[in-house]
């Protein structure tokens, strides 16, 4: 992978894990962006602290992105912007099917690519930078603005999280880094299969892929 991509993926990988890492011992009035801002210092300071287990038990960090990552993301809300009117032909155990499958394949690539990047660099506390909602934004679908700095690079690299109020709290929907979906970028890649095999064609592709990123 080349040294842009890495850069635009640890971005993207980095902001989601500082932002739902002991999400769940934050107070739930918190608004999104101060929910940001208080769990960043204790993510960075645990990925410092067990950085050398790593090593040894890549594990550690699909368990963590497992417990505190997965539950504050909306995966229904996610596969079914992934899909689009695929999402309303489909039936209710197609839609449970699919869920489950891109939801693992999303945790174990996260897991895996947080892993190989928390090993070879060192990162500060200081690497993001969470920008203020205004009072006249607050609502139930919100977007919080950050600006992330790679380590030893002096780019500065905008990540923008698309939370929505749901009846279990906040929950974030989409990533964009520098522009570029995450759920722009899953439908495109999604679509030719869509096209050609369906829900059911697409969904067995991601049970083989996610067999093959497990055996990793």
């Amino acid at each position: 992978m080349k040294t842009q991509q890495k850069t635009v993926l640890f971005t993207l990988l980095t902001g989601i894990f500082l932002l739902f890492s002991n999400i769940a011992y934050a107070e739930p009035e918190l608004k999104p962006d101060a929910l940001l801002k208080s769990t960043t210092y204790n993510l960075i300071t645990a990925l410092k602290q067990n950085k050398e287990r790593f090593k040894s038990n890549p594990n550690i960090v699909h368990e963590l992105v497992k417990t505190h990552i997965a539950p504050r993301l909306d995966f229904i809300a996610a596969s079914r912007w992934v899909l689009g009117k695929y999402w309303r032909e489909a039936s209710r155990e197609q839609k449970i099917r699919f869920i489950k499958e891109f939801r693992k394949m999303l945790i174990q690539f996260y897991s895996s690519a947080l892993t190989e990047y928390a090993i070879s660099h060192d990162i500060d506390h200081n690497i993001m930078a969470f920008k203020p909602i205004r009072e006249k934004d607050y609502g139930t679908d919100v977007t919080v603005h950050s600006i992330v700095t790679p380590p030893n690079s002096q780019k500065k690299v905008p990540v923008n999280y698309h939370m929505h109020k749901t009846r279990k709290g906040w929950k974030i929907y989409d990533v964009t880094v520098e522009g570029i979906s995450m759920i722009t970028t899953y439908k495109s890649s999604f679509a030719p299969q869509l096209r050609n095999v369906g829900v059911d064609g697409l969904t067995d592709s991601l049970v083989e892929r996610n067999l093959k990123l497990a055996a990793k």
